[in-house]
């Protein structure tokens, strides 16, 4: 079956799914190459397996990624060690070939490409540049599907080869059933950063980051607000112009993800308000007068599990705020009683998922929730999922084709939507970097019940209007901005 054959049989509904046919390496197997197969095989495809002959490893990759495993434990077997053949059959029949990295190519198949270059040489590669690799699936020159995995949890370069790997799945059900052919992308240069001194490199931040850690609360968060004067970052493009003050904190806790809300005659600033003796995350809330915020946050909501961005919102006579709820696993729909001290859960909008930071906005005669979604593997931030309906209360209903980005730049959610000239906008999180390390200004230039596009137009990162190293949240309201970036309280001076 080629795979012009696989994309045909896919859209007569209700036939079949294209049944890839997975080129494995003998000899050089790993647990993430089976986790692959049963990945796609939850997505409603019927992977087959072949074998190739393997890639010789890149020298010294198996001992880096067993000291870093050795050095970071986690719960295995990891995906990234060694795994067993037993029992698993060969493909019969035909299919599209996929070629995996660790395996030698042969035949006409589907490739993979990690910044421009094929094979656990080119992901180990890309990888040592720093930053989120592109990755490209690709049938000879042209691109059928394309990501940017977000290594924002990766301690080392192990976790990082298994943080692009885990996303693996989504791109190749991408490729094979919407395919959005393209030319593929010139490879990056190599910047020739040999193992040994990577190592070395790594060894040096985790001693470092250790050190870090016991002298600052890390990570920590602060908010800066600012009057706009009739104009924000929207119109300017830039963080310049009104000076930013920061909300004063106690150190020991930060204020995180501000929104703001106009509402009853007065304008409240909602926060993610993080002890860092806990790490859990409660609802707090100050309000903003002529001079700015009258007094210190306080605490309007508390959940047993971690809440954080506090997207406040009035629909129907009635303030309406969905926090993020996604260790409770769901996406919950809380009502102002009284606003805004108080609020009630009135009911669960999804449930059985881990979605980041719900954003909600009626736009084209209905509802659109846009969130980062996290199947267990990976980062939390760069998988864009997209659900509609045609009432606040549901039902709401994925899109078909989530997750609509695997995107480290500009999938994850940044503060609320707006539209300007009848098109819609979103601020995203640019986590090519590291986490929250820079906002972007994203135009939705697509979007209906099967489709979805958008171009980040513009990118804000920290420097002299905002200095630190991470830039995370956007909102205005009232004539007020907030924007929030990284700090660094030192322990001894804030003890609570």
């Amino acid at each position: 079956m080629t795979i012009e054959q696989a994309i045909a049989a896919r859209r007569g509904e209700p036939g079949p799914y294209p049944a890839p046919v997975l080129c494995l390496p003998r000899g050089g197997l790993r647990h993430w190459h089976l986790r692959l197969a049963e990945g796609l095989r939850a997505a409603g495809m019927r992977p087959r397996l072949a074998w190739t002959e393997a890639e010789p490893a890149p020298a010294g990759m198996e001992t880096l990624f067993a000291l870093e495993r050795l050095l970071q434990p986690r719960p295995g077997p990891r995906p990234s060690e060694r795994a067993t053949a037993a029992g698993l059959p060969e493909a019969d029949g035909s299919g599209v070939r996929i070629v995996l990295p660790g395996a030698a190519e042969g035949g006409a198949a589907l490739g993979i490409l990690f910044d421009g270059r094929p094979g656990e040489a080119g992901l180990l590669q890309a990888l040592l540049r720093g930053g989120a690799p592109l990755v490209e699936i690709v049938d000879g020159d042209t691109v059928l599907a394309h990501g940017r995995p977000s290594l924002e949890a990766a301690a080392n370069l192990c976790e990082a080869y298994e943080t692009v790997t885990a996303r693996l799945v989504p791109l190749i059900v991408s490729a094979l059933l919407r395919p959005a052919p393209s030319a593929p992308a010139p490879p990056r240069l190599d910047r020739g950063r040999p193992l040994a001194a990577h190592a070395l490199r790594r060894l040096g931040r985790m001693v470092a980051r250790r050190l870090y850690h016991l002298c600052f609360y890390a990570p920590h968060w602060r908010t800066g607000w600012r009057f706009s004067r009739g104009a924000t970052v929207w119109d300017s493009g830039s963080l310049g112009g009104e000076p930013w003050r920061v909300l004063p904190d106690p150190g020991h806790r930060f204020y995180a993800d501000p929104f703001l809300f106009h509402g009853q005659g007065q304008t409240h600033l909602f926060v993610e308000d993080l002890d860092h003796r806990t790490g859990k995350g409660v609802i707090s809330a100050v309000a903003f007068g002529p001079d700015g915020p009258r007094g210190t946050p306080r605490p309007v909501l508390e959940e047993s599990f971690h809440l954080s961005y506090p997207f406040v919102f009035e629909h129907g006579g009635t303030v309406w705020m969905i926090p993020e709820t996604s260790q409770n696993r769901t996406v919950s729909l809380y009502r102002a009683d009284p606003y805004p001290h108080r609020w009630i859960r009135e009911r669960d909008l999804l449930t059985d998922i881990v979605a980041s930071d719900a954003t909600l906005i009626r736009f084209a005669g209905r509802w659109w929730m846009f969130a980062t979604l996290h199947d267990g593997a990976g980062a939390h931030s760069d998988m864009l999922g997209l659900f509609f309906a045609d009432d606040l209360f549901g039902p709401w209903r994925p899109h078909p084709a989530n997750p609509l980005l695997i995107d480290a730049g500009g999938a994850r959610p940044a503060g609320a939507m707006l539209v300007r000239g009848g098109r819609l906008w979103r601020p995203v999180q640019d986590c090519t970097r590291l986490y929250g390390g820079a906002l972007g200004l994203a135009e939705v230039t697509t979007l209906t019940e099967t489709a979805f596009a958008q171009s980040v137009r513009t990118r804000l990162a920290p420097g002299p209007a905002w200095p630190g190293r991470r830039l995370h949240t956007l909102n205005a309201a009232a004539g007020l901005e907030v924007i929030d970036g990284s700090a660094a309280p030192l322990r001894l001076f804030h003890r609570p």
